[in-house]
């Protein structure tokens, strides 16, 4: 499958058969699963692969005639579409890692059971 290419599909899936986009340069960040333009719907959906794939076909012939007003859909969806862990891998090289920013037990000034005990002396 070829990046950042859009593919124009049909979804045979009974009364939910539907047009539908699969832009493979979205990453679900699970292996499993993939994300699809859903004409009815008008949004990009997360769909199981073992489920989805095999009931997905080129589009037919007067099915063709489609792509144009399944493209503006798609676009419009896109506009306004996070795909999950989008943001994720855009770390900061001023970022400090964790361990850096969490103090050790060593650094801690820990109350000790004498100091507890002082609290309640008469």
């Amino acid at each position: 499958m070829a990046k950042g290419k859009l593919q124009y599909k049909y979804l045979n899936a009974g009364d939910k058969s539907t047009a539908v986009v699969l832009d493979a340069s979205i990453d679900t960040c699970n292996e499993q699963t993939i994300y699809l333009y859903h004409q009815q719907r008008g949004e990009i959906v997360e769909f199981r692969r073992d489920i989805v794939e095999p009931k997905l076909r080129e589009l037919s012939g007067d099915e063709v005639g489609m792509k144009k007003e399944l493209e503006k859909g798609y676009k419009e969806a896109r506009s306004g579409f996070k795909p999950r862990g989008e943001g994720a891998l855009n770390i900061s090289s001023q970022s400090q890692p964790v361990e850096a920013t969490v103090k050790q037990p060593e650094e801690l000034e820990l109350e000790t059971v004498d100091d507890f005990d002082d609290d309640f002396d008469d």
